[in-house]
């Protein structure tokens, strides 16, 4: 299963790459270069990608030459009720379903604490704590409501998970940032 997560995401940050290098080439070119930097902003870039080819991108599939897009059950998957499906994942890590409860749960949380990284790493007007609480929020309540009109199912823990996962990431940098300032 992650497997094929995977070799989606590197198909997607692959197809996006040129597009990227060209759109960046054009706004470097008579500006001071930093190749750390633009090498972090490389690696942001292809996070993004792959996250937003996992969340935003509709489920599809290609029959007789055409693409077909897939939303038979999006809306019937919908949670509104906060924690009603950690909750139900929560209960199920000892059961059955201990699996796919963990990925989903553990999924919500690892996959998102880049953002609150690489954001405040890239651009220093998100270095403060409220401004990194609103990013917090509005990425995974960009994600979730893109989701509802493009017919996947949406799920209001989802956004809380996220939220708390790019706040840990923004705990991280704050972390790592004093003690280099300590010991550098």
């Amino acid at each position: 299963m992650i497997q094929s997560f995977l070799v989606s995401m590197f198909g997607y940050c692959l197809a996006s790459l040129p597009i990227y290098i060209i759109l960046r080439v054009l706004y470097l070119r008579n500006k001071e270069k930093d190749w750390l930097r633009e090498f972090v902003m490389l690696l942001f870039f292809f996070y993004c990608v792959s996250i937003f080819s996992q969340t935003i991108i509709p489920n599809f599939y290609f029959m007789d030459g055409r693409i077909i897009f897939d939303t038979s059950t999006a809306y019937a998957r919908s949670n509104f009720t906060p924690l009603q499906t950690i909750r139900l994942y929560y209960d199920q890590l000892n059961g059955p379903l201990a699996n796919i409860a963990f990925y989903n749960l553990a999924g919500n949380i690892v996959l998102f604490i880049p953002f609150g990284f690489f954001i405040p790493l890239l651009w220093k007007k998100f270095r403060g704590w409220r401004m990194m609480h609103v990013v917090a929020f509005s990425i995974p309540l960009f994600i979730e409501g893109t989701q509802y009109f493009i017919g996947r199912s949406i799920d209001v823990d989802d956004v809380l998970l996220n939220a708390i996962a790019i706040v840990v990431g923004f705990v991280l940098f704050k972390v790592i940032r004093r003690l280099c300032k300590m010991f550098f």
